[in-house]
């Protein structure tokens, strides 16, 4: 989207969010300003001001959209197994390696709060869809550690692998097919499960 004139009446706000996904792929969250992105979107370097305070405000913007993207992707994951929360795991935390590496620029603003403030609620709602399957396993007395301590265990573990992954760490493989996820997920998710 970069280069030329992108930018049509009333749709200013979501293209600077588009230009700027852009540009940070391009360059970085360090080579990145409300400069630039004005000048990707083919406006005045005034004009983004008008639809956020400050470089954080639109960071924060951005990383709001990609929780709410995250949410869902998780969502569509664990809902393909309505009756197997052990698979719906599984498929959860496939999704959750997907959405990071087809995703690293928004995955970069996403998990640091580089620069903006911490986006918690939109945050936390979207990890609300891995608490509700560990919920399910907990209820179903599967879960062999506490449910705050399976939440940080399994974010923990998918957040790593994806970031392995984008950093050129070929940690799955090198087609990365999510049934290969699904098989280094398995024994690491296994050990806070109950037979």
């Amino acid at each position: 989207m970069a280069g030329g004139s992108t930018y049509h009446h009333g749709s200013l706000h979501q293209v600077l969010i588009d230009v700027s996904l852009d540009l940070i792929a391009e360059h970085g969250l360090e080579g990145f300003s409300l400069a630039t992105a004005a000048k990707a979107a083919g406006v005045s370097v005034a004009a983004p001001y008008r639809h956020f305070t400050n470089k954080a405000a639109l960071l924060g913007a951005i990383a709001r959209t990609g929780y709410a993207q995250l949410g869902e992707a998780l969502r569509e994951a664990a809902d393909r197994h309505p009756d197997d929360p052990v698979e719906a795991l599984l498929e959860l935390g496939s999704a959750y390696v997907g959405f990071v590496i087809d995703q690293p620029a928004l995955a970069s603003v996403m998990f640091s709060v580089r620069g903006r403030a911490p986006e918690s609620d939109a945050g936390l709602a979207a990890l609300g869809v891995l608490g509700d399957v560990l919920a399910r396993l907990e209820a179903a007395g599967r879960l062999a550690v506490p449910l705050d301590t399976a939440l940080r265990a399994t974010w923990s573990l998918v957040h790593g692998l994806a970031v392995l992954h984008t950093g050129g760490m070929r940690t799955i493989s090198e087609e990365d097919a999510p049934l290969l996820r699904k098989q280094v997920l398995r024994p690491l998710l296994d050990g806070m499960l109950r037979r």
